[in-house]
């Protein structure tokens, strides 16, 4: 992935889309240096390679011992060397490839936190307090227990008390670790047959998508799935309108499964990422939020539930 390496002591950062160098506070690239300016230069993703721009520093910006005119943008190779108000104090550019998804805490030494599987919990995957996922037409969203917000690219949002920075180039990502067909697949279209025991101790399930048929095994979440696709048929059965199908509660839900509303919130993001393994275009819909009301719903309108 893209980079910049200082070549005095080695120190790497992983490039965002839009990354700001400078003494800002909102910097990617913060560099505490009296010569350096707050906004002092950007480099940015342009869809097919990145480009440098000088923002019109007070000690300018220099491209392989170069200065470069302020605002003008300049294209980037391997091996391009940058300094930002010295030319001594160098940054080599070490690779063109494109930026991934990200998240960035605006404090803290740790590096990004890439999205893996268009799903990322936050503060982590033990402790999910919100996610941000991919929809299906290449939008980003933040999804708390009562809200879902769009994200743009240099959104900040704050998850836990802790500050948050997004990140993400303006393609959509290719994540499928399936052999689907090439076009976009939406939970919308993927159908979901459930095989329960007598004792309902174990529920197996499948999904399939078009002929293409994937076991997704006997996990401990699935019987999750099981209740709200059984609230979805039944009230499928009694003729409600789709968009009024299959939700329930997340208390209600939690109850029913004699867990914690906080082991709920976990097993709802390891359905998610265990769906991103499908190749599917928008795997965060296999559970749906109706806004401002905790209810959840499964997302997949295609259900069989029958014994094993």
């Amino acid at each position: 992935m893209a980079t910049l390496r200082q070549t005095l002591t080695e120190t790497s950062t992983v490039l965002e889309t839009e990354h700001l160098v400078g003494r800002s506070p909102h910097a990617a690239l913060k560099l505490a240096k009296p010569y350096v300016s707050a906004q002092h230069a950007l480099l940015r993703w342009i869809g097919n390679g990145w480009e440098l721009r000088d923002l019109g520093s007070r000690n300018g910006t220099f491209l392989n011992d170069a200065a470069v005119a302020p605002g003008q943008a300049y294209k980037l190779s391997p091996g391009d060397k940058i300094a930002f108000g010295r030319a001594e104090q160098t940054w080599q550019f070490m690779d063109e490839s494109p930026p991934r998804a990200m998240v960035v805490a605006l404090e803290g030494a740790e590096g990004p936190i890439f999205v893996e599987g268009d799903v990322l919990a936050l503060p982590s995957a033990d402790d999910p307090r919100a996610t941000v996922f991919h929809g299906s037409s290449g939008e980003w969203f933040l999804e708390r227990a009562d809200e879902t917000v769009p994200l743009n690219p240099q959104s900040v949002f704050d998850v836990a008390g802790r500050g948050y920075r997004f990140s993400c180039p303006n393609v959509i990502a290719e994540t499928s670790t399936v052999d689907w067909p090439t076009r976009q697949r939406l939970v919308a279209e993927i159908r979901l047959s459930f095989k329960v025991s007598s004792d309902e101790e174990h529920v197996e399930l499948e999904a399939q998508v078009g002929r293409q048929c994937t076991a997704l095994g006997s996990r401990t979440h699935n019987y999750l799935l099981l209740l709200l696709a059984r609230r979805r048929l039944a009230d499928a059965a009694q003729e409600l309108k789709e968009t009024a199908c299959g939700w329930l509660y997340q208390d209600e839900l939690a109850d029913a499964l004699r867990i914690s509303p906080e082991h709920l919130t976990i097993d709802i993001f390891r359905i998610r990422k265990q769906f991103g393994t499908l190749g599917l275009t928008d795997p965060a819909r296999i559970i749906e939020r109706r806004p401002g009301t905790k209810q959840l719903r499964i997302g997949a309108g295609g259900l069989t539930v029958r014994g094993i």
